[in-house]
C-alpha cells in the first residue's frame, strides 16, 4: 500500500536592511523570501525591493511585489495600513516581530510564536 505524505510547503517574507529586520516595511532595502518544508528551512533568497525609492504608494507597491512571489506569510516590525490591507485581501498573514535578528524572527514564526496582525 502507498501512503500519500501530506508536506507543508510555505514561504514566508522579512523586509531586511542591514542583515536586520527593517523597522519600514516599505522603504527597506530587500526582502528575504525563505521557503520552508514540513518545519524546516529548505531555501533563502534576497530580492531587491524596487519599490523603496517612490515617492508615493511604496508600502502598497512593495506588498504587491511581495504577494507575486508567492508567500504565505510576512514578519514585519511596522506597516502601514495600505500595505497592511493588500496582505489581508489576499490571504497572507502578518505577523509582528519584536527583535531585528532575521534568524530569531525565523525562529519565533516558526515556533509559533509571534504576534499575528488582526
Amino acid at each position: 500500500m502507498t501512503k500519500i505524505l501530506k508536506v507543508k510547503l510555505m514561504k514566508i517574507a522579512l523586509p531586511i536592511d542591514n542583515n536586520r529586520l527593517s523597522p519600514h516595511f516599505g522603504r527597506c532595502e530587500k526582502f528575504m523570501i525563505v521557503e520552508i518544508e514540513n518545519g524546516e528551512i529548505k531555501n533563502k533568497e534576497i530580492i531587491e525591493n524596487t519599490a523603496r525609492n517612490g515617492m508615493h504608494g511604496v508600502g502598497t507597491t512593495s506588498a504587491s511585489l511581495i504577494a507575486n512571489m508567492g508567500v504565505n506569510a510576512i514578519i514585519v516590525q511596522n506597516i502601514g495600513p495600505k500595505a497592511y490591507s493588500v496582505f489581508k485581501q489576499l490571504g497572507i498573514d502578518v505577523y509582528k516581530a519584536n527583535t531585528t535578528s532575521i534568524d530569531e524572527c525565523i525562529k519565533l514564526f516558526l515556533e509559533g510564536k509571534l504576534e499575528k496582525f488582526e
